[in-house]
């Protein structure tokens, strides 16, 4: 269980909207101090925001579960002193509740300036991120992970290396291992990282899986990043052939694959990335079931679209680009449209 919000070891500030966090780390993984922290803050209906100076990293796990909420903010203090948010380079004021977007000095100016310190020039690596998740009976012989094993060996060369509650990893991989932890925390979701391998041999890669029982099974849901020998991505079949195999074995719900920018060693600086853009998404069987399998294939939006998985439960993957053009997200927004019209999104919400 965690800590109290007050008493939660990471947390140096606590106001009505926010748990500040501070940190003077060269990378900042989500450490068990970190996890506490966002997980006590969001029980007390509080967003997080982090300050580190200018030369921190952040992981994966950090930089994709810790920036969800309204008011989370990576809040970066710049060479000059002033505060910028890492993940978009707006200059922050703290206003005795959290760090906002700071007001132009003059009416009417824009206040979207980015801070000098986030135009950083260096190098950059290709990142490609994968959101999959696929659904599990709730039977006793159910085994978890298989979704990580294929994947990280599909991107990376090799299956995972650890699994654990925080970073650092420190549980070799075992999907029996994590299996039985899951189970023992059940009705309640599980969340957890899992790294790849070390060595030049493999790409560096980092991600995270949550378990949550539903009604219909288990859902076991993996977000990665792995980072690229450089700017480019496989091909869009190559990795349609990826999300195929993982279809092949489990249930696929659902997939998502972007292409994005980072450092060589998989983690993130506060520095202009470009947009992330999309490479391809697949609709699982229980879409297919619900449309139809030639309406699905037949959609304009996705002319290139191809049946995967089995034949007889099949699921969907839709190329869309090539991870590099911002225009391929009209492609994205047709094709959710089509997938799920605007009168099935207004009932959900």
């Amino acid at each position: 269980m965690p800590n109290e919000l007050t008493f939660s070891p990471g947390v140096d500030l606590i106001t009505d909207k926010v748990a500040v966090v501070m940190q003077d780390r060269p990378v900042i993984g989500m450490s068990a101090w970190l996890s506490d922290a966002l997980t006590s803050a969001r029980m007390e209906d509080r967003d997080v925001q982090l300050v580190t100076p200018k030369h921190s990293r952040l992981t994966w796990p950090v930089r994709s579960a810790l920036f969800t909420g309204v008011f989370s903010r990576w809040v970066v203090i710049g060479s000059d002193g002033e505060y910028f948010d890492g993940l978009n380079g707006i200059r922050l004021k703290w206003n005795g509740e959290q760090f906002l977007a700071k007001e132009p000095a003059v009416a009417g100016q824009s206040t979207s300036d980015m801070h000098p310190d986030y135009g950083v020039q260096d190098e950059l690596v290709g990142h490609l991120q994968f959101t999959v998740r696929v659904r599990h009976k709730p039977v006793d012989s159910l085994l978890l992970g298989g979704v990580a094993e294929k994947l990280f060996t599909a991107a990376t060369g090799s299956g995972p290396a650890g699994w654990s509650t925080s970073e650092p990893v420190t549980q070799p991989w075992s999907a029996e291992a994590l299996t039985e932890y899951c189970r023992d925390r059940a009705p309640s979701p599980t969340w957890l990282i899992v790294s790849g391998q070390p060595g030049a041999e493999f790409r560096p890669a980092v991600g995270t899986l949550e378990v949550r029982r539903v009604k219909s099974g288990v859902d076991e849901t993996l977000t990665l990043s792995v980072a690229q020998p450089g700017l480019e991505f496989p091909n869009v079949n190559q990795i349609g052939e990826w999300i195929d195999a993982i279809a092949d074995d489990l249930e696929l719900v659902s997939a998502m694959v972007l292409g994005a920018n980072g450092e060589a060693d998989g983690t993130c600086r506060p520095r202009f990335l470009a947009m992330p853009c999309p490479i391809g998404l697949a609709a699982g069987n229980e879409a297919v079931q619900e449309h139809g399998l030639d309406k699905m294939l037949g959609l304009e939006a996705g002319n290139r679209a191809m049946a995967i998985g089995p034949a007889h439960t099949p699921a969907v993957w839709y190329p869309i680009g090539d991870g590099r053009s911002p225009r391929d997200w009209d492609t994205y927004s047709a094709l959710m449209r089509s997938l799920i019209p605007s009168g099935a999104q207004a009932a959900k919400a």
